[in-house]
């Protein structure tokens, strides 16, 4: 009796282990990136305010409007093989643009910052009266490599 009460305690403390290993295991993947995470933050330098749309393949951000000094950011785990698209949509009074905010070629060229202090990358947009401008720095005047006009 003792040798069965023995391996049934055995058994039910190798299951709680097991159970315990994998239940942490599976929150602990839901909650991290296997990929590089990004955070992308659009920063409105005009005194007008400008309307954004967000999207990628898989998900529509929605409409925001972006005071003046005003952000909209947003954070994501990169794909698999660089495939990751988000596009922007703006619209300042009459003049709209669209434009990818993220993509492989961004990501490499304009937004990568080795040695963060967070496990986050980043990549900064300054929407500005002339255009659009991307850079790995949070640069409050708006500075950074333009990329594209207002339509």
């Amino acid at each position: 009796m003792e040798k069965l009460l023995r391996n049934m305690t055995s058994s039910i403390m190798n299951n709680m282990f097991i159970f315990a290993i994998l239940t942490f295991s599976t929150s602990s993947i839901a909650l991290s990136c296997i990929t590089p995470k990004w955070d992308v933050i659009v920063r409105n330098t005009m005194s007008d305010n400008i309307v954004a749309l967000i999207k990628s393949k898989d998900d529509n951000l929605g409409n925001r409007t972006i005071p003046f000094n005003g952000v909209y950011k947003w954070s994501f785990c990169e794909r698999i093989a660089g495939s990751t698209l988000f596009y922007g949509y703006f619209w300042w009074g009459s003049r709209f643009q669209s434009l990818a905010l993220f993509d492989q070629n961004l990501a490499e060229n304009f937004c990568y910052i080795d040695n963060l202090p967070t496990n986050h990358l980043r990549c900064f947009w300054f929407v500005k009266s002339d255009g659009f401008y991307v850079s790995p720095y949070p640069n409050p005047h708006g500075g950074g490599t333009f990329i594209k006009h207002w339509g």
